[in-house]
């Protein structure tokens, strides 16, 4: 797989997530099974939601385009980002070893997670390509003709003889 594409796909769909959060933040409450208890505390509650899925992944999803030049050049970077998607499904699965099972909608953010994490790590160490180095077919290089300084047991022994 090419190491652009996979950090192109991370970074427009973590982009999409932090847009998203940003622009809809009751609607991400709604996706993620929020809701507010509190009236008087809306605004401080859509607030940390915008922080945390909208401003994070935002940023998260701009840095990972940021390396899509050059993804092993930009190793370091997308190795943090890798670590954070993560961290993020490590802590779903230390919330299911002591709560119980998350449910569908659990398990398939944390194989998401899982995913772009992998993804990331994947395209930080899959080696860089060069366009120029591919050949649709494969061309020997030429034969080596033998040299004429190597000798023969027939021409030492008759060099021995005449001396």
């Amino acid at each position: 797989m090419n190491p652009r594409v996979l950090t192109a796909f991370a970074g427009t769909v973590t982009l999409a997530l932090g847009v998203a959060g940003l622009l809809y933040p009751d609607r991400v409450m709604g996706v993620l099974g929020f809701g507010i208890v509190n009236a008087a505390a809306a605004s401080a509650v859509l607030g940390e939601v915008r922080a945390t899925y909208g401003g994070v992944f935002a940023v998260m999803g701009i840095f990972t385009l940021l390396s899509v030049l050059d993804p092993a050049a930009n190793r370091n970077r997308l190795m943090f980002i890798a670590c954070m998607w993560f961290g993020a499904c490590g802590g779903r699965l230390l919330g299911t070893s002591i709560e119980g099972s998350p449910g569908v909608f659990g398990w398939l953010s944390a194989a998401f997670e899982l995913l772009m994490g992998s993804a990331l790590m994947a395209a930080a160490w899959l080696p860089r390509r060069d366009p120029s180095a591919q050949q649709s077919t494969y061309i020997p290089p030429p034969a080596v003709p033998p040299t004429s300084s190597a000798t023969t047991p027939q021409q030492t022994s008759s060099t021995t003889a005449t001396a």
